[in-house]
């Protein structure tokens, strides 16, 4: 048995000695060193993913119809007032011209109900006058004046 301790005791040593020799050296710490210099960093990242907008906002019209030309594209920054699509006018001067026409004929209607209620007062204020002197009926008169309201109807 003391030969068993001893064989351990030296191997301890031997260990020992290896571990301080070839095991305690510090490896020596490399620096990279470089003179502070101004100028610009740059960095490109390249990553896939989805992007939102910080803010998003929805564009319409007050009217509808054909755009005819676009001053803004997607995604274009663009400023308060500016005009950003064009529509087509030819379907608005259509309705335009629709709507004078309409105009005209309404004018042109109230004219004529104009001119037929004061041929209806006309008569009316006559037929008052043969009444009286009993050269007409009762009937004519009544006749009269119904036409006359409803004249008077069509032109309010």
């Amino acid at each position: 048995m003391k030969k068993t301790l001893i064989f351990i005791l030296i191997a301890a040593v031997i260990g020992a000695a290896a571990f301080f020799i070839l095991g305690n050296k510090e490896k020596e710490i490399k620096y990279r060193t470089e003179k502070a210099l101004r100028g610009d960093i740059v960095a490109t990242v390249t990553a896939t993913g989805t992007v939102n907008a910080v803010t998003t906002v929805l564009v319409g019209t007050q009217v509808s119809g054909t755009i005819k030309n676009i001053y803004a594209d997607f995604n274009s920054p663009v400023r308060k007032g500016q005009v950003i699509a064009l529509i087509d006018p030819a379907t608005l001067e259509a309705q335009l011209s629709q709507a004078r026409a309409n105009l005209l004929s309404a004018k042109a209607n109230l004219d004529k109900s104009e001119a037929a209620l004061f041929d209806a007062k006309r008569t009316m204020d006559r037929n008052r006058e043969l009444l009286l002197k009993n050269l007409i009926a009762r009937s004519e008169l009544d006749t009269a004046e119904t036409n006359y309201e409803t004249a008077k109807a069509q032109v309010s």
